[in-house]
């Protein structure tokens, strides 16, 4: 392992350790082991099938966009991929960013562009993405004008912890983009946008792939934020869901971030500083996110046999 390497590894892993850190302080050991002990099995387990739920229409999405921008996309075969991906997601470093690599690239294997298919994946996030924030908004919209309110002193302490996080991971990508900005490979940028462009026409030529699309994604977050819902149930952190959807996309967007280790982490911290800002308690909170990342670690470990099969377009056809 060259030095380099060696110092990513130690700063991702003082990162980890850091959020770790952190996490327990606001929750307390004592506090977090105790309900972890008291975790409902029941509830835990109706989490863990609509979490798989989720991730079976996400790899439908998936396949469903692929064929709308012109790949070879049958859709048992990205399932299998998506399945990969997702135990990439919790072996490797880089959160999300690890499954996706590997998801562009079995796509290509199966003899489309390697662009095209990174541009698949990239747009299913996307597409994700945007349907999940609109439905955080509008769930927003409904818990405020139905009352709900943030608790004071709480929500000054979430607040500051929230700003040394935001800096802590911001700042790591200003420097590096700082460094490498004086030879910024830009027709290969510009080639890349040209490219997207190009396949963004191709989702809205048909409106009704588009619609089907659109309505896949709802699924998916619909079938996300009641496993995120089921896994506060289980740990004892009982909220109306309108409630649980509004706080579901900055929860799963920080997972996303690759500050700690396959979202262990900054999920945890998400749902300690939000839920703490509406006055619950953060070490239910906190319970919530660690079963919410189990649900995915299980999916994960079902998936090794996957990982085990030798990545060739004649073996996944």
């Amino acid at each position: 392992m060259t030095q380099r390497r060696r110092f990513k590894a130690a700063l991702r892993w003082g990162a980890a350790a850091a959020l770790l850190s952190l996490i327990l302080w606001l929750a307390g050991p004592q506090k977090l082991l105790r309900t972890l002990a008291g975790v409902d099995p029941a509830y835990f387990f109706a989490a863990l099938l609509f979490s798989i739920a989720s991730n079976l229409v996400s790899a439908v999405r998936w396949a469903h966009l692929a064929r709308m921008l012109g790949l070879q996309a049958p859709t048992a075969p990205l399932i299998v991929f998506y399945a990969r991906g997702i135990t990439a997601n919790s072996i490797l470093p880089g959160a999300t960013l690890s499954g996706d690599m590997l998801r562009g690239y079995q796509l290509h294997r199966m003899g489309n562009s390697l662009l095209r298919s990174g541009i698949s994946v990239l747009f299913d996030r996307v597409s994700g993405l945007w349907v999940l924030t609109l439905m955080s908004l509008l769930a927003a919209m409904l818990a405020w004008s139905g009352g709900e309110s943030l608790s004071g002193p709480v929500w000054g302490k979430s607040l500051a912890v929230a700003g040394v996080l935001a800096a802590g991971v911001l700042l790591p990508f200003a420097f590096i983009f700082a460094h490498w900005w004086s030879w910024l490979p830009v027709k290969k940028l510009v080639s890349l946008i040209d490219q997207c462009v190009e396949a963004m026409h191709a989702l809205l030529g048909s409106p009704a792939a588009m619609i089907r699309l659109v309505v896949l994604s709802v699924g998916v977050q619909v079938l996300s934020i009641t496993a995120l819902w089921l896994c506060g149930f289980a740990a004892g952190l009982q909220v109306p869901f309108v409630t649980m959807a509004m706080l579901a996309a900055p929860i799963f967007i920080m997972a996303a971030i690759p500050a700690g280790l396959g979202g262990w982490g900054t999920r945890e911290l998400a749902a300690i500083l939000l839920f703490g800002a509406l006055g619950y308690s953060a070490d239910l909170a906190a319970t919530t996110g660690i079963l919410y990342g189990l649900c995915g670690l299980a999916q994960a470990i079902l998936a090794v046999p996957l990982m085990m099969k030798r990545f060739s377009p004649e073996v996944d056809k």
